[in-house]
């Protein structure tokens, strides 16, 4: 049983105490540099002051551990010995020149830093030699507590050689003394690292439970999101079954919305977007930044959502709480909810690889785009070797893997004065060369060969040349079935687009799923030039009030293609409505969810998606997190 106390509170709660820890730590950096520069100009050893503040913070995470539940009482006195020794220190930093004068009696004069060196040495080895096994090591702690009694040792003996050394760098005493105070700030930073991270690892199974519990009891959906969020968070440093890359995303993502990454967010969003909302709304910068500090301390809220979402406004702050973000659904959720297959299994379902998902969807009888030609590693693929000439019509090439339309382009077919293929470069191809050429680029990245496909000629005033399509998103429900729960849809807002992502600087327009009726359309909203859009700001074309040809069917095709793929608890589906209907073009497993909340200019957590979501990981993220931790 775990006792609680504020310290215990701070970093005994896995992943969320490593990052708010870990953010304390950095900032004690600039500080210690910024009291060398300032001891250096009044000759008063300022870095005192910011090691006495280390070793205090050494004492908190000792006093936290020394509360934990760790396997038995010599674990629990190891830890309360250190709290009592770093405090010790911290009235021996700020005790200044007392201090020396009583160390002035020492013969030598270093022996009480002799002494010290000694004892923490002692103490490291004890620590690991009692420390507890870990599930997984979240980072190198040993190698930082080796790192830092280094340079704890160098310190040492720069303090014994002081006299020639000082002769020798023709010093004074106040400068050298200024000096070896920053080694000793180096040495002790990388003494707390090691403990942070060790205090994450002993408190992380723990924490781990009461995380779980919070998912399971929270009322509201998002809530249940966000704490399911934090569960995953911890477990990625838990377990061996998240690989190091995981946990680094699962981690950086709660530093960006509650460490120094979202204080560092908030700077940067808010130069680039705060005299754009102070034109609209009066308010200061400085106002903007503090209110997005508020919504990262209460509701984790990344700074970019303030700006995204249009929090600045006081009827969409209220609704903050609600909305979901990047970190939580496709960081955490998504993760927890896939059916987990063995890698290249039969049964495996993959919805990143395009050439396996049109072979697929072409078997199940779907209507997806069709793929003309594939090559990978500088040769065809096996399906398409026989493939010797490339179709006489327009051509869309793009990554076998990739997303946000990274890597495609268009190429229009000509039949004279000269038959070839004509790209952006503006130069004519033949069939052969294009062939080749595919061939060639293919050893950077695998690409596959489609039809550039043309909208349904109701849209044709809304593309600009290229292809509109809708990201529709569809969810398992309680029943067991597949619904649909949110759509937008997405439009090229130059006649020089290839693609209409709305990451690639297209723009979107929210769809009434009851009706198919477009909303107004928008961009990502992180642009100074941001706005909302009743008509096409290129062809002028009517959007808000339109409604979508064959939209019954276009949720149809989504709902019967989802119980193909029912691995996924939630897929994101792109779709475009041609002439004959609609066609698949994409399948996402982890659908980005930024384009619904800011086109809907509604969050999530409590609609029909949010709430399903957090249905699905009451009944499984128990089952997922602690398999393996018991």
């Amino acid at each position: 049983m775990l006792v609680q106390s504020r310290p215990v509170a701070a970093i005994a709660s896995g992943a969320p105490g490593l990052v708010r820890s870990f953010t304390l730590w950095l900032l004690l950096v600039p500080l210690a540099l910024g009291a060398f520069v300032l001891g250096e100009v009044i000759h008063i050893d300022v870095v005192d002051l910011v090691n006495a503040v280390v070793y205090a913070a050494s004492a908190w995470v000792a006093l936290a551990l020394a509360r934990l539940a760790t396997p038995g009482f010599l674990d629990r006195a190891l830890w309360a010995a250190w709290a009592l020794f770093c405090a010790f220190f911290v009235a021996s930093e700020l005790g200044g020149d007392l201090i020396e004068q009583a160390e002035l009696g020492w013969s030598p004069i270093w022996a009480g830093d002799a002494l010290c060196w000694a004892l923490t040495g002692g103490f490291i080895g004890l620590l690991f030699w009692r420390r507890p096994q870990a599930h997984v090591g979240i980072a190198p702690v040993m190698l930082f507590a080796v790192l830092g009694f280094g340079l704890h040792s160098l310190g040492l003996a720069i303090d014994i050689a002081e006299v020639p050394l000082r002769s020798r760098l023709g010093m004074d005493a106040p400068s050298f003394d200024n000096i070896t105070d920053l080694v000793e700030f180096a040495c002790l930073q990388l003494y707390l690292l090691a403990f942070i991270v060790l205090a994450a690892e002993l408190s992380g199974q723990h924490a781990l439970r009461q995380q779980i519990e919070a998912a399971e009891t929270a009322t509201g959906h998002a809530a249940t999101i966000r704490a399911a969020h934090l569960a995953f968070a911890t477990a990625t440093l838990m377990s061996r079954r998240f690989s190091p890359r995981r946990r680094q995303q699962a981690v950086l993502a709660l530093g960006a919305s509650s460490g120094i990454g979202g204080w560092l967010g908030a700077i940067a969003f808010t130069r680039r977007m705060g005299g754009f909302v102070r034109a609209q709304s009066g308010k200061s910068l400085i106002r903007q930044f503090t209110e997005q500090l508020t919504l990262m301390h209460r509701q984790r809220l990344a700074p970019k959502y303030y700006y995204m979402f249009e929090l600045w406004q006081p009827a969409q702050a209220r609704l903050a709480a609600h909305y979901l973000q990047r970190g939580e659904t496709k960081g955490a959720a998504y993760k927890v909810l896939r059916r987990a297959h063995t890698a290249g299994s039969k049964e495996e379902q993959r919805l990143s690889d395009k050439l396996d998902f049109h072979n697929r969807c072409r078997a199940l009888g779907l209507p997806a785009v069709p793929i003309y030609f594939a090559a990978g590693e500088g040769r065809p693929e096996s399906d398409f070797a026989a493939e010797t000439r490339l179709p006489a019509t327009d051509l869309f090439i793009k990554p076998r893997k990739g997303c946000g339309g990274n890597g495609a382009s268009r190429w229009r077919f000509e039949v004279a004065p000269v038959t070839g293929y004509r790209g952006k470069d503006n130069v004519l191809r033949s069939p052969d060369e294009m062939r080749r050429e595919i061939i060639d680029r293919s050893r950077r990245r695998p690409l596959i060969v489609q039809p550039a496909l043309v909208n349904h000629p109701n849209l044709a005033d809304l593309n600009c040349g290229a292809l509109a399509t809708v990201r529709i998103v569809t969810c398992r429900n309680e029943a067991g079935g597949f619904e649909v729960t949110c759509a937008a849809f997405r439009m090229p807002r130059s006649t020089n687009s290839v693609v209409d992502n709305f990451h690639a600087g297209g723009i979107a327009a929210a769809i009434d799923i009851a009706t198919g009726r477009l909303g107004a359309a928008t961009d990502m909203g992180l642009n100074p030039r941001t706005a909302w859009f009743e008509r096409h700001p290129v062809t002028n074309a009517a959007i808000r009030g339109r409604i979508l040809p064959d939209w019954d069917k276009v949720m149809a095709v989504a709902q019967r293609a989802h119980a193909h793929f029912d691995d996924f608890t939630i897929i994101g589906w792109d779709i475009a409505i041609l002439a004959d209907g609609p066609c698949i073009i994409e399948a996402n497993g982890a659908p980005d969810l930024d384009i619904i909340q800011r086109t809907a200019r509604q969050p999530l957590g409590d609609e029909r998606l949010g709430q399903l979501m957090a249905w699905h990981l009451k009944r499984r993220l128990r089952a997922e997190l602690l398999v393996e931790n018991g």
